[in-house]
């Protein structure tokens, strides 16, 4: 069996590689630094996954056709001396710590847009689709923490007055455009760091759940096609970053009890969000069932403001290139779920029509009304829970 951890590596920041093993690497742990970070999205991937749904196999031409663009805009960070520290969805953070350097983010940012520019159109049923990328760029204070427990998974969240201004900047940023953020912010303290929790220091497979870095370690395969309910969840992220990793490790031990993990935390320009999968990488049955309860818990525990819960078929594998991937989900019930969860008002649990129709009995909910979302003009049947039917149990 192989136990090489070059298996692992891809899956963590090369910042992260270069710590493992050190003993201010546990659970908890929290490092601040001056740094520069950037923040792009990929524009039209709502509109790329619609078009590939009307093939039979677009689930494989859109994983294929990421896959490629992903590996290009990680070989160009890299180039340019930056971290890819997230990639979630649509989007990619990366980020240059102890750094305060807007020229080697507005040269990384060029290069990331004449690399998009330069990858050749894709065949869709509706002619040619290009990538396009919109940047933006802040630099200040970064939080980097260490959020979660090792048996379900460790998670580099970065938070702080940087990346927020370099997902605002985003959002400013027209197709093609690189936005820089207002850099007339006094700095903070330079460096700064809070240990975390006692325990050995953490390892490579510390950083995914154990059943996918057992995968990883017999060379199974981890691309598949399944039914799965995503949960996109929105929180508030706590006055002091240390507070995270409690936030983080108490939705985490929810989401197992429920029979779901979470599988990303992502503080962007859909602002805090929780990622949560029931049914990938391992179905336990009554998914819909499962999330829904789940939701239910975090929101009365005050762990989450709001979520977004969809069903149908997505791609569950990796995503990026060979020096740095992500296991992550795709497909239209993914956007669909960020783009009711942000359509949610405070307090709101919003579920899609195969949601409602799958938890009828254990929970009640509104009348369904059908609500125009990005990429589903028509509208789809929406409706909001109002509360358990009885008193159901993970």
């Amino acid at each position: 069996m192989p136990t090489d951890p070059a298996y692992l590596r891809p899956y963590m920041s090369s910042w992260l590689s270069t710590r493992i093993g050190s003993a201010e690497l546990r659970p908890g742990a929290v490092f601040s630094c001056q740094a520069t970070v950037l923040y792009a999205d990929l524009r039209g991937f709502t509109r790329l996954t619609a078009l590939f749904t009307t093939l039979p196999d677009g689930a494989r031409h859109l994983h294929t056709a990421l896959n490629h663009c992903y590996a290009v805009l990680v070989e160009t960070v890299a180039n340019h001396g930056g971290d890819v520290s997230a990639i979630a969805g649509d989007a990619l953070t990366a980020w240059w710590p102890n750094r305060s350097d807007v020229s080697v983010a507005r040269q990384c940012a060029a290069a990331l847009l004449a690399a998009v520019d330069a990858l050749p159109p894709l065949d869709t049923p509706a002619g040619p689709f290009r990538f396009y990328l919109r940047i933006g760029v802040g630099v200040g204070t970064v939080h980097a923490i260490l959020a979660g427990l090792p048996d379900y998974g460790v998670h580099l969240t970065l938070l702080g007055p940087a990346l927020l201004a370099a997902a605002a900047a985003e959002r400013a940023a027209g197709v093609g455009q690189v936005v820089v953020a207002d850099e007339s912010a006094p700095a903070a303290e330079q460096t700064h760091f809070q240990a975390g929790e006692p325990g050995p220091p953490l390892q490579n497979d510390d950083f995914l759940p154990r059943a996918l870095a057992e995968r990883l370690r017999r060379q199974a395969p981890i691309a598949e096609y399944r039914t799965c309910v995503p949960v996109f969840a929105g929180f508030t992220l706590p006055a002091q970053p240390r507070d995270l990793h409690l936030l983080v490790s108490q939705v985490q031990a929810a989401a197992q009890r429920w029979g779901g993990w979470l599988n990303e935390i992502e503080v962007g320009n859909k602002g805090a969000v929780l990622v949560l999968l029931f049914g990938g990488p391992l179905a336990r049955g009554a998914d819909a069932v499962r999330a829904v309860g789940c939701c239910l818990e975090l929101r009365e525990s005050g762990l989450i403001t709001r979520a977004g819960i969809t069903q149908g078929l997505l791609y569950l594998g990796t995503v990026g290139g060979a020096e740095r991937r992500v296991y992550t989900a795709q497909g239209d019930e993914m956007n669909l779920a960020a783009h009711l969860m942000q359509r949610a008002a405070e307090g709101e649990i919003l579920v899609s029509g195969r949601v409602r129709h799958e938890v009828q009995g254990h929970y009640r909910t509104s009348e369904p009304i059908l609500l125009a979302t990005k990429g589903h003009c028509e509208g789809v049947p929406v409706a909001r829970v109002l509360g358990a039917a009885a008193f159901p149990t993970p």
